[in-house]
């Protein structure tokens, strides 16, 4: 079976890694225009809820901010109260711009 999404969107939320027993997660919403259909002006968003895990939570935490744009591609899943949660699995840049970057830091992306 296939479970891949790929999604664009604008942070809703501000990123902060957690760590709990050893696991290094990052919890974040986005919000994704739907798409424009012909006689409608107005455009429609949808939200989804983000985990980014270890590697990808320290990423995302360091390179992106509220209201900046994030494209990644991830999994499907099903949370414990039986919503829909989207995993993290790999980040896609569009330009440098889109980014912060820390120049004095040593850490690398």
């Amino acid at each position: 079976m296939l479970n891949k999404v790929m999604m664009s969107g604008r942070l809703l939320t501000e990123l902060a890694v957690t760590i709990k027993d050893d696991l290094k997660y990052c919890i974040f919403s986005i919000a994704v225009e739907q798409t424009k259909r012909k006689g409608v002006d107005a455009v429609k968003t949808d939200t989804f809820t983000c985990i980014a895990f270890d590697d990808n939570a320290s990423a995302v935490s360091f390179l992106y901010f509220k209201g900046g744009t994030i494209t990644f591609v991830g999994s499907l899943r099903n949370a414990y109260d039986n919503t829909a949660v989207l995993i993290v699995e790999e980040l896609h840049f569009k330009n440098k711009f889109d980014v912060k970057v820390d120049v004095n830091s040593d850490q690398i992306f």
